[in-house]
């Protein structure tokens, strides 16, 4: 059986300080500790989520760049390659054109030489033909 005497008071005395003994020295730092590392992990966790979505944008305004770099590059590609295009059809009609030319004074010029071999032919036709007739003929004429 239980007895109710002094040492149960002495006993509930002794209990309630070595409860509060036991609190304060080890289940309230221990509890604080417990909830600063929860706040900083919670922390850690905004801050990897914040730096997972702007990891995210950088990404994502990369792509864009690069598309961007991509698209540029091609439409300049295609500039310089309609710029070359008009260069060379440039420089086809200057070539064709000087051809053109040198071709109409090669042909003014043949003509010339022609006419001046005709010219020149048809004033020894006469003693060319006195020639041949004097060979055929035997005697001259």
């Amino acid at each position: 059986m239980i007895n109710v005497d002094q040492s149960l008071i002495f006993q509930i005395i002794n209990f309630l300080l070595l409860l509060l003994l036991l609190n304060m020295l080890l289940y309230k730092p221990i509890r604080t500790i417990l909830k600063q590392r929860a706040e900083k992990m919670s922390l850690l966790a905004k801050e990897a989520a914040s730096a997972q979505a702007e990891m995210a944008q950088k990404d994502q305004d990369y792509q864009n760049q690069l598309l961007q770099a991509r698209k540029e590059g091609f439409e300049q590609k295609n500039s310089y390659k309609l710029q070359g295009q008009e260069e060379e059809r440039k420089l086809l009609q200057e070539a064709n054109q000087k051809i053109e030319s040198q071709l109409a004074q090669n042909r003014q010029k043949i003509a010339q030489e022609v006419e001046e071999a005709r010219k020149k032919l048809s004033g020894e036709v006469a003693s060319f033909s006195q020639e041949i007739a004097k060979k055929i003929l035997g005697r001259t004429i």
